[in-house]
Formats: C-alpha cells, sequence, structure tokens
C-alpha cells in the first residue's frame, strides 16, 4: 500500500468512525458500539526496539493527515521474560494516566531466554516455561482490552539467521493463540519483508514501488523504510476488521 492508498484509508476510517470493526475487549467482552470521537484518534505502541520502530513508521506515515495522534510508549530492551514493570507496568499506568482508541503491540525480540517464575527457573521451549509465557501475555492482553483499547498485536518477522527464525516462529504461534482467546487482531509479519520463495532477504519495495534496503544490518530489525511499510498494514488491518491468523 502506497502513501496515497494510505491516506484513501485513513479518509475512510475517519469518515466511518475510526477502528469500528467490530473488536471485542476481554476474553468474553460484549460487543460495543465505539462513537466517533471529536478529537484526533490516538493509537498507543507498546513493546520492544521492533515497537519502537513501528512508533516511528506510523508517526512518519499519519502524521501529515493531523487526525491522528501516535503515543509511543516502547522500550527497547522489553522483554515478557523479565519483570513485569517492562511489559505490564507501562500498561497499566497509561491506562490510569491517558486514554488511546486502539493499541499496537510488538514483543519476543528479546525473549529468548529462561524466565523466572514463583522463585523458579523455567528453561525456554519447555512447557512450563511456555505456559508462564502465554500467562503474561494473557495479562497484558487483560489489561489492554480492559482498558476500551482495540489490539493489534504484531507478529516477528523472519530473521537472517535461521535459529533466531526458528525461535521467533514458535513464539509468534503463542501469541496468535492467545489474541485468538480475546478475539484481538495478530497481524503477521512472517513475510512482511522476503524474496518469492518466503525466505529472508534485506530488500524489497518501499512504500513508493521503488527497491531499497528495508531490514537492517543485524538482519531483525527493519529500516526507517521498512518500518513505515509495517505501518501501512497496520493502518490496513485497523481497516479491514477481520482477524489473522499467523505463523
Amino acid at each position: 500500500m502506497g502513501a496515497d492508498a494510505v491516506r484513501r484509508v485513513s479518509r475512510r476510517l475517519v469518515a466511518g468512525g475510526l477502528f469500528g470493526c467490530g473488536f471485542l475487549p476481554g476474553a468474553l467482552g460484549a460487543r460495543r458500539a465505539w462513537s466517533q470521537p471529536a478529537g484526533p484518534e490516538t493509537i498507543v505502541v507498546f513493546g520492544d526496539s521492533q515497537a519502537q520502530g513501528i512508533a516511528g513508521g506510523l508517526q512518519r506515515v499519519l502524521i501529515e493527515d493531523g487526525r491522528f495522534r501516535i503515543i509511543n510508549r516502547t522500550h527497547p530492551g522489553a522483554a515478557l521474560v523479565h519483570g513485569e514493570s517492562e511489559w505490564l507496568g507501562p500498561i497499566r499506568q497509561f491506562a490510569a494516566r491517558e486514554h488511546a482508541d486502539a493499541a499496537v503491540v510488538m514483543v519476543g525480540a528479546n525473549d529468548r531466554l529462561d524466565l523466572r517464575e514463583d522463585g523458579v527457573y523455567l528453561r525456554f521451549r519447555t512447557e512450563e516455561w511456555r505456559e508462564a509465557y502465554a500467562h503474561r501475555v494473557d495479562e497484558m492482553l487483560e489489561a489492554l482490552t480492559g482498558a476500551g483499547l482495540k489490539v493489534v498485536w504484531c507478529g516477528n518477522p523472519i530473521a537472517r539467521s535461521s535459529a533466531y527464525s526458528t525461535d521467533m516462529e514458535y513464539i509468534n504461534r503463542i501469541y496468535a493463540e492467545e489474541t485468538a482467546k480475546y478475539r484481538v487482531h495478530f497481524l503477521p509479519l512472517w513475510t512482511a519483508v522476503a524474496d518469492d520463495q518466503g525466505r529472508y532477504t534485506a530488500y524489497g519495495k518501499a512504500r513508493d514501488g521503488v527497491t531499497e534496503r528495508l531490514r537492517n544490518d543485524d538482519g531483525i530489525h527493519f529500516t526507517s523504510a521498512g518500518y513505515a511499510l509495517i505501518a501501512d498494514k497496520i493502518v490496513a488491518r485497523l481497516a479491514d476488521g477481520n482477524e489473522a491468523t499467523a505463523r
């Protein structure tokens, strides 16, 4: 989706009451009718360094419209395997003091580690680790939907390292399963930038259709042009109202 297309989507979102797409707050929440606010629509971004890049991409894509406001509440080193002050704390603090219409979340890049639960260290990829990690995802989703936020949870993309990619695929499956319980959007980014075989590549077509570098030197993060491309996908997902299934 190019810049002109995003502006057209943005106008449709505003004309129809942005994000009135049938998101349901909470696992068992009832459908709400969201009224169109008088001021700009606010999107808050939570998560790690990937989320930080997304916040910047959204600002660059939507700032010219003036009817959107992006709030960056990311922390580059955030990880769900760390203390809840890094992942749940920012959401609770935001909900207590501020307001937004939608939340975008991206985490996982720093989570290929053991985690401590009730004083016991759980090994990465064990069933005990998975259960504890999924519970932390649920806590975030409870806090987000409980605050009335419509949620887009972004999956991690394929990386240059095959070992890293395998771990991200494992973590993505947890996100897909847990977000489905809450009936919020999971946005798969696995092949957001990939070759025609679905494999990692650093180059692809940017928003203007010109081929350029879209992945950073570390083989994990995106470039500014890549994050702008992801921002387009988020705007489109908020507009279409359809739930996604991810890798």
